[in-house]
């Protein structure tokens, strides 16, 4: 450590003249006082810490400086930094000068020299310039003219445990709606394709469904009773008719054809079509038609619409027939709205129906008419069953609640499926045993279904009922509740097919 200069020259240079003198003492110095006083201790300047060894808390301080300058001051201090000896004396450091205009303090020592703000903004020199400021900080938004030109930008330099800047917490902190969305998916759902496998907002699921009110029964009078206030909803034999009903509405995408037959007559064929048909029309919206193919006479038109006149032969003579207005001026209907194309009624003039003109019936029916059936005669091995057989889609193949009208049924049971072609037909047929003598019996139906019942889509019964047979016009409102039911139940029954009805070109 070198001595204070004033101190060297005052008491070491200048050679004392009254050395040895017995008079002399400190007290004769006016400057020293009575307690010796020890030279001030010089300060050394800080060493300037390199850019890549940053203290901690510099983040901090440079928060505070315009962002300009900041961005300046990092390109100026850029330069090679000097490796120092390991005694740590200045020999390893550059002989030219580390700062411009350096500044003693009467000592000796220089301290480093701040440059101003105009020199700031002054590109830096040397090797060190084409070096990118990696450790850039992205928060300060400096404007684009401070940036390095013509340089990528590099990676951010990484830190290490020690470092506490702000840059650090917003790596951690995702953005709002990155957040959200990790709240919302596991890690392996969370991509766009897996939004097509969400669950659906159903309105069931959020919106309570209305009931509603009774239209039959005890329920009914509570309903009506209590103002309108009590709604005790639909009983299970009302719940059963609306979706006997739901099934009867069911759309035909095409044309669907019913035949209705049996090998011996007397078993109720005709009134049969004519209640199935009724409940068709009642709750359809389309029309619907009723076709008489008994080539002797048969009385469909009669038991739908006493006052239809036209018949089959005029039907087919009407060589301009091209609209549904057109085809109703050959047909009948009933109250509910069941259309009836009859059989020819001129004994004078008979009408031969073959196979080529039943099918171009059927051809003009298919223009009108989604949905028809066909009242076939008890001749099975007519000519024209064959064409009605290969044209239908779905088949009531009727007997009665005795032995003879039940043996009439097997034996039409048999020769459908003695033939290959119709055996896919009694699937999609439904045998109906009708009470026509009031005789029905629980273990001969039960006899019935082990037996036949076997070879057909289904078994079911129309009960009797004296109005269906005495009245020689089908009433179906003035027919008994379970009757009406018994025939919804045979049209909901062979609806079910609908959905697979075969187009008019076939």
């Amino acid at each position: 450590m070198s001595m204070d200069p004033d101190f060297q020259a005052r008491y070491l240079d200048e050679p004392d003249a009254d050395e040895g003198t017995p008079g002399w003492s400190v007290e004769h110095e006016p400057d020293i006082g009575g307690e010796p006083q020890a030279p001030a201790t010089p300060s050394l300047p800080e060493p300037t810490v390199p850019y890549a060894e940053q203290r901690p808390g510099w983040a901090e301080t440079t928060q505070a400086i315009d962002p300009a300058v900041l961005a300046a001051a990092r390109a100026a201090r850029h330069y090679d930094a000097p490796q120092r000896p390991a005694d740590g004396r200045g020999e390893g450091r550059d002989d030219g000068p580390r700062h411009r205009g350096p500044a003693t303090d009467g000592r000796g020592y220089q301290s480093p020299a701040v440059p101003e703000r105009s020199e700031l903004a002054q590109p830096s020199s040397g090797p060190m310039s084409a070096v990118t400021d990696a450790g850039q900080d992205m928060a300060t938004r400096v404007p684009e003219r401070h940036r390095p030109t013509a340089q990528s930008f590099a990676a951010p330099r990484g830190r290490g445990p020690a470092d506490t800047g702000y840059e650090v917490a917003r790596r951690e902190a995702p953005a709002s709606w990155e957040a959200a969305r990790e709240l919302s998916f596991a890690p392996s759902q969370a991509n766009d394709s897996d939004f097509s496998n969400a669950p659906a907002l159903r309105a069931e699921d959020v919106v309570a469904a209305r009931k509603l009110p009774p239209e039959m029964g005890w329920r009914k009078t509570v309903y009506v009773g209590s103002g309108k206030t009590i709604n005790l909803g639909a009983g299970p034999a009302e719940q059963r008719l609306r979706e006997q009903i739901d099934l009867i509405k069911t759309n035909i995408p095409g044309n669907y054809l019913i035949g209705v037959v049996c090998v011996r007559g007397g078993v109720g064929k005709t009134r049969m079509t004519a209640g199935v048909g009724t409940a068709y029309a009642k709750y359809r919206t389309e029309p619907v038609i009723a076709i008489d193919a008994n080539p002797t006479y048969g009385a469909l038109g009669r038991l739908i619409d006493p006052t239809a006149t036209a018949s089959i032969r005029d039907f087919l003579a009407d060589g301009n027939l091209n609209t549904y207005p057109m085809a109703r001026h050959y047909t009948g209907k009933n109250g509910p709205g069941l259309e009836v194309l009859g059989a020819n009624q001129n004994v004078a003039h008979p009408f031969d129906l073959s196979p080529q003109a039943f099918t171009a019936v059927l051809d003009r029916v298919r223009r009108f008419y989604q949905l028809a059936l066909i009242d076939c005669g008890p001749e099975i091995e007519h000519p024209v069953m064959q064409a009605v057989l290969s044209k239908v889609d779905a088949l009531i193949i009727v007997g009665t609640m005795n032995f003879d009208g039940a043996a009439a049924a097997e034996t039409t049971i048999k020769w459908l499926a003695a033939r290959s072609e119709y055996q896919a037909l009694l699937r999609r047929s439904a045998l109906v045993l009708n009470d026509v003598y009031n005789c029905a019996n629980k273990d001969f139906l039960a006899k019935v279904r082990e037996t036949m019942g076997q070879r057909v889509g289904g078994v079911t019964t129309v009960p009797w009922d004296k109005d269906l047979r005495d009245n020689p016009q089908l009433d179906f409102d003035a027919l008994r509740r379970d009757t009406q039911y018994a025939f919804m139940d045979v049209a909901a029954w062979l609806a079910q097919g609908f959905r697979s009805g075969r187009t008019a070109q076939r």
